[in-house]
C-alpha cells in the first residue's frame, strides 16, 4: 500500500463508522426532534443526504448496491401514479402565478421522494442499522413526549429554551410552539406502540400507556386535530388486525366500499359548506365542535376557486396567491387562504386539477394495497404501518399544507424505515 492510499483507506475506514450511525441516527430521531421545531426534520434530512453525497465517493460499491436495489420500486402501480401525478403537475406550472415557487415544489417533492427510496435501499439490506433506527426513533420519542409534557403543564419555559424564546414565555406560547409536534406525535403512535411491545417487559407497558400519554399532550397543546389523529391511528390499527384475516377479494371488496363510502362522506360536507362570500357568516351546517367555522368558509372559498380551475388547476403551491384569498374575513380576523386549504384534498385539486386529484387518490389506494400485502404475509410492523398510514392522510384532511418540506420528508421517511421492515427484522 502506497503513502497516498493509507490517508484514503483511513478516511474510508472512518466514514463507514459514520456511514453506519449517521443514517439510522438522524432517520429515527429525525420526527421526535420536531419538539424543538419542524426546521429540524429539515437539517436531519439534509444530512443524511450529504452522508449518501459522501458515501458516493468512499464506498462506492455499497452505494451502487443500494441504488441497484432502490430502483425496484419503480417498476409498482404506486410509482406509475405518482409519476403520472408529476406530469399532469407540469401543465399547471406554465398558468401558474408564481412559477417558480411551483416550480421548486415540483422539484423538491420529487427530490424528497427519491432519498426516501435511497434510505428505504440502504435498510432494505441493514438488519441492525434498521433495528438501532427504530431504537433512537423509540428512545428519543420518550424523550421529546417528556420535554412537551412539562412544558405544556410545569414549566413553559424549557419549551422556550429549546426553540430559543427564552425561558420566560407564557403557556399561550408553549402551547403554539408545540401545536405541529402533537399531530407528529399523534401520528407517531402506532409505530411506538408496536416497537414498545416488541421490546417486551416495562416497554409494553409504556406502549400501552402511550395513547393516553399522547392524548394529554394533545389537549394541552389545544390541538384538537392531534386527538382526531390519535383515534385515526388507532382505528387503522384496529383495520389492519381485521384486514389480515381477509382473503385478497374480500379485501378488495372492503377497500372500494371504504373509498365510496369516503367519497360520499367528502361529498357530504362539500355540499354543506357555507355560500362565499358573505359579510356575516351564519349559514354554518356544521357546528364548531365538528368543523371549526374558519375552516368551514376556507373550503367553500378554496371549491369556489375550484370549479374555475376544474382541469388543470392554478400551479402548486399557489393557493393563496388566489384574488382575495387574502382578504381578511372581519368575523375571524383572518383570511381566506392562510397559507393553504387546510385539506390535502382540496388543495391538491385546486393546484393541480383533476387529474392531479385522481393520480394522487390511485398512488394512496396502491400503496394501502401494498399495506395490505406485507399484513397478509404477516410482515413485522404491518399493523403499525397501516396505523401511521390512517393518521398520516387524515392528518392531511385538517392541518398543514401538503407540499411543507418538513411534513412531507418525516412522511417519506417513516414509510420508507417501515417498509424495509422483513420476516427477519
Amino acid at each position: 500500500m502506497t503513502r497516498l492510499q493509507k490517508p484514503a483507506q483511513h478516511m474510508k475506514m472512518i466514514f463507514e463508522r459514520w456511514w453506519g450511525i449517521a443514517v439510522p441516527f438522524f432517520c429515527g430521531t429525525m420526527a421526535p426532534m420536531t419538539v424543538a421545531g419542524p426546521s429540524y426534520a429539515i437539517a436531519f434530512f439534509t444530512l443524511i443526504t450529504c452522508t449518501f453525497l459522501l458515501a458516493s465517493v468512499f464506498l462506492r460499491q455499497d452505494v451502487a448496491a443500494i441504488i441497484s436495489e432502490s430502483t425496484r420500486t419503480l417498476h409498482n402501480p404506486t410509482a406509475v401514479a405518482t409519476a403520472i401525478f408529476f406530469a399532469f403537475a407540469l401543465v399547471g406550472l406554465f398558468i401558474s402565478d408564481a412559477p417558480i415557487r411551483s416550480i421548486s415544489v415540483w422539484f423538491r417533492t420529487i427530490f424528497y421522494i427519491a432519498i426516501a427510496i435511497i434510505i428505504w435501499g440502504y435498510f432494505s439490506s441493514r438488519k441492525f442499522e434498521l433495528q438501532l433506527a427504530f431504537y433512537f426513533l423509540l428512545l428519543t420519542t420518550l424523550f421529546a413526549g417528556t420535554i412537551a409534557l412539562i412544558s405544556l403543564y410545569a414549566w413553559p419555559g424549557l419549551i422556550g429554551f429549546l426553540t430559543l424564546q427564552g425561558t420566560d414565555i407564557p403557556p399561550t406560547t408553549a402551547r403554539l410552539a408545540l401545536k405541529s409536534h402533537s399531530v407528529v406525535m399523534s401520528c407517531l403512535v402506532p409505530i411506538i406502540c408496536w416497537l414498545a411491545w416488541i421490546r417486551g417487559g416495562t416497554w409494553r407497558a409504556f406502549g400501552l400507556a402511550y395513547p393516553a400519554f399522547v392524548y394529554i399532550i394533545g389537549v394541552g397543546a389545544n390541538k384538537q386535530a392531534a386527538t382526531i389523529t390519535l383515534f385515526c391511528g388507532l382505528a387503522g390499527m384496529l383495520f389492519a388486525f381485521f384486514l389480515k384475516k381477509l382473503s385478497g377479494k374480500s379485501a378488495m371488496i372492503i377497500f372500494c366500499s371504504c373509498g365510496f363510502m369516503m367519497i360520499a362522506l367528502i361529498s357530504f360536507v362539500l355540499s354543506n359548506l357555507p355560500s362565499v362570500p358573505q359579510e356575516l357568516y351564519t349559514d354554518f351546517y356544521f357546528p364548531k365542535s365538528v368543523i371549526d367555522y374558519h375552516r368551514q368558509v376556507i373550503w367553500a372559498f378554496t371549491l369556489n376557486n375550484i370549479v374555475e380551475n376544474f382541469w388543470f388547476g392554478i400551479g402548486l403551491n399557489t393557493s393563496n396567491f388566489l384574488p382575495q384569498a387574502n382578504a381578511i374575513i372581519p368575523q375571524f380576523n383572518q383570511e381566506y387562504i392562510p397559507s393553504h386549504p387546510h385539506n390535502f384534498l382540496l388543495e391538491i385539486w385546486l393546484e393541480s386539477g383533476i387529474f392531479g386529484l385522481i393520480s394522487v387518490s390511485a398512488g394512496i389506494g396502491t400503496l394501502l394495497w401494498s399495506i395490505y400485502r406485507r399484513l397478509r404475509a404477516d410482515t413485522p410492523g404491518s399493523v403499525a404501518l397501516t396505523g401511521y398510514f390512517a393518521a398520516f392522510w387524515s392528518a392531511n384532511l385538517y392541518n398543514f399544507s401538503f407540499w411543507s418540506s418538513w411534513w412531507l420528508i418525516l412522511f417519506t421517511v417513516c414509510i420508507a424505515m417501515l417498509f424495509a421492515t422483513k420476516p427477519n427484522t
